[in-house]
């Protein structure tokens, strides 16, 4: 079970740095699908009372079922399983670990991996039991890409690019045309580019047109959305990943696939305004200083946190006179969800002490949003082995970024310019 190894050796790894006994997991009837996943439990087995699972420092493991489902966690290994029938039993059960502490999927800055329920985290402090965050042992078992990730990451973020490039083509040709576009025909030309490359996605990708655009996280009505105006800023923001990959031990699942995030940004006429010119150069700005910060500390051999990397960004914004239109963090983690379980570029909404580490894979998204217009520029990165940055993409899209007018992008499209017909 290399599951439960990645567990151990997490667990191994934190404990060394931290006050923690080892990693606590629970559910109560089948409430908790994260830490079930963490686990590799059957979905369909039947569980309607509270388990228990500890992975302690020294490797050992413990279960605590109840009488009723002895079998519950008979997919893990266990040094000792102790079995209950009431709550007194179960605390009684949990009171030998009295005076430990233990990692849990508790958080109080990064909601999404905080899922343990507060009923349990109630019964631990009667028994005495301490409970930490498990971020960072998450981040070690599910943030971290193996070389198989990154390498379906890079084919999707290689992909995303190529549909961007055709999407712009199919914008600037309606243009030319002088033919209505809307919203919803350049959602519908994009989720057709994703069914033709076999990727699949959790959500149909934000395109906002205009005033749209000021709305970080703005959806395309049934009714198809606004047709684009002359001079509108076209915001496009695409995520996906293969329906299917290899995850680097001969087999092929859907499982093994991680997502790419991307996003660029356009006008719908043949100029940029200075008004939008000034803040998208700051954006850029924003966003390639993380990769240099990233840069930086692999030369120096130091670590950083995504919480530093998020105030990095924000003070090159708020330098530029742009505080008041910052409305979210720089950036999320990255793996076989696109708001993975690794750290997150972010000091101010849920901020995020956790450190970038090999195997680290995230966006990068820097935004800015006023009354009648919004702009964010979005690429990944994932750090390597030996501790380097790389700008997601390149590895398999050479051809395609080069057709693009700058990677990364450092200039506004315009609906005016045709990409490269050269970009297949």
């Amino acid at each position: 079970m290399r599951f439960i190894e990645e567990i151990r050796n997490a667990v191994a790894r934190e404990s060394a740095d931290s006050v923690s006994d080892g990693w606590l997991f629970t559910d109560f009837a089948g409430r908790d699908s994260f830490t079930r996943s963490l686990l590799h439990l059957p979905p369909a087995a039947v569980a309607t009372r509270r388990w228990i699972y500890l992975v302690l420092k020294n490797g050992s493991a413990v279960k605590i079922v109840h009488t009723i489902e002895p079998h519950v966690l008979d997919t893990l290994p266990a040094d000792e399983v102790y079995t209950y029938a009431s709550r007194e039993e179960l605390l009684s059960v949990l009171r030998r670990f009295s005076g430990q502490t233990f990692a849990a999927q508790c958080d109080a800055n990064i909601p999404v991996i905080s899922t343990i329920d507060g009923g349990f985290m109630q019964l631990l402090g009667q028994a005495g039991i301490a409970a930490v965050s498990a971020a960072p042992l998450i981040q070690r078992c599910r943030g971290l890409l193996s070389d198989a990730a990154v390498a379906s990451h890079e084919r999707a973020a290689a992909l995303l690019y190529k549909i961007v490039s055709e999407t712009w083509r199919f914008i600037s040709e309606r243009y030319a045309a002088k033919r209505e576009l809307t919203e919803g025909d350049v959602a519908s030309f994009i989720l057709e580019r994703f069914l033709a490359y076999a990727l699949t996605t959790d959500h149909a990708p934000i395109v906002a047109f205009g005033v749209h655009t000021a709305d970080p996280h703005y959806e395309v009505p049934a009714s198809g959305g606004a047709a684009a105006r002359e001079g509108d800023v076209i915001q496009l923001d695409l995520w996906a990943k293969e329906r299917i990959a290899d995850d680097g031990a001969g087999n092929r699942t859907a499982d093994a696939a991680v997502y790419a995030d991307i996003s660029w940004v356009g006008i719908y006429g043949t100029h940029v305004p200075a008004h939008i010119a000034q803040p998208f150069e700051t954006l850029c700005r924003a966003r390639d200083s993380v990769k240099e910060r990233l840069e930086r500390a692999a030369a120096e051999n130091s670590t950083v946190t995504g919480s530093e990397l998020d105030a990095l960004a924000r003070s090159v914004l708020s330098g530029g006179g742009f505080a008041p239109y910052i409305k979210h963090r720089t950036g999320h983690g990255i793996d076989g969800r696109c708001h993975g379980s690794g750290v997150n570029l972010d000091s101010v909404e849920f901020p995020d002490t956790r450190r970038i580490l090999p195997g680290s894979c995230f966006s990068v998204e820097p935004g800015l949003y006023f009354a009648d217009f919004g702009m964010r520029t979005e690429l990944n990165i994932y750090i390597t082995q030996e501790g380097f940055p790389v700008i997601s993409g390149m590895k398999y899209g050479a051809r395609t970024i080069e057709a693009l007018p700058s990677f990364p992008q450092r200039e506004l499209l315009l609906a005016k310019d045709f990409p490269n017909e050269n970009h297949q």
